[in-house]
């Protein structure tokens, strides 16, 4: 009875590599087209680094500041 409802779950898990592929496009995009060196602001350092690595870095620890918030919010409930 509590079971939820079928509605076409399967496309799901393929919509979503679709939406994960077009941002990875696009930051790896974005980061190419942004390949001069800059310098980067560390807490107790600095250093001149290309800026892709700046932009793909940040992407990452965005993605997985991401998962950790949603595996925390998932194991509260």
């Amino acid at each position: 009875m509590n079971q939820p409802e079928r509605t076409g779950g399967r496309n799901l898990p393929t919509a979503r590599i679709v939406v994960a592929l077009v941002i990875i496009i696009f930051v790896l995009w974005f980061g190419f087209a942004n390949a001069q060196r800059v310098s980067v602001h560390y807490i107790f350092t600095t250093r001149r680094s290309r800026l892709i690595y700046v932009i793909l870095g940040s992407a990452l620890l965005g993605a997985i500041a991401d998962r950790l918030l949603l595996w925390r919010t998932r194991r509260r409930d």
